[in-house]
């Protein structure tokens, strides 16, 4: 990293949102980046048009049952989406536009985030903070960030 450098990226994310701001030096103004919603992670596999489990029947019993659908519709979603966040910040890292970077997100979606990140990338996380401020307004954001750098 060459002297005098100090790009940051904070990267914000949920199962289904992802903001990315960008900050010059320690205390610098924020500038979004990236503001991105995925509204499939959040619903249900029947609000996308996919087709109810089947229905089944033993031979031996006159009782039906449903079969069990054992992909989850919205994780499948949240995990595509989270990748194509990555790939953002792995684009940025091979560009050589961001020196640091500070992951703000609940544990499961911070560990999907990294498993996507190239190397180059993990090595340029600064900070880990589980929690989730995808809600946070961005007038209200760099006070949160602040308190936790204390």
């Amino acid at each position: 990293m060459p002297f005098g450098k100090n790009r940051e990226w904070i990267l914000l994310a949920d199962k289904a949102h992802a903001r990315i701001y960008a900050r010059e030096g320690i205390n610098g103004r924020l500038t979004q980046v990236l503001d991105k919603a995925h509204p499939a992670a959040q619903g249900k596999q029947g609000e996308a048009g996919a087709a109810r489990p089947g229905r089944g029947q033993k031979s031996t019993q006159s009782a039906r049952y449903a079969y069990e659908d054992h992909a989850d519709f919205s994780e499948q979603e949240s995990a595509v989406f989270l990748r194509s966040i990555t790939d953002k910040v792995n684009d940025a890292v091979t560009r050589d536009i961001l020196d640091r970077l500070i992951l703000v997100a609940l544990p499961k979606t911070m560990a999907r985030l990294k498993s996507g990140m190239s190397e180059e990338a993990l090595a340029k996380i600064a900070a880990e903070w589980p929690k989730n401020l995808i809600g946070v307004a961005e007038i209200s954001l760099a006070d949160r960030l602040t308190a936790f750098k204390e």
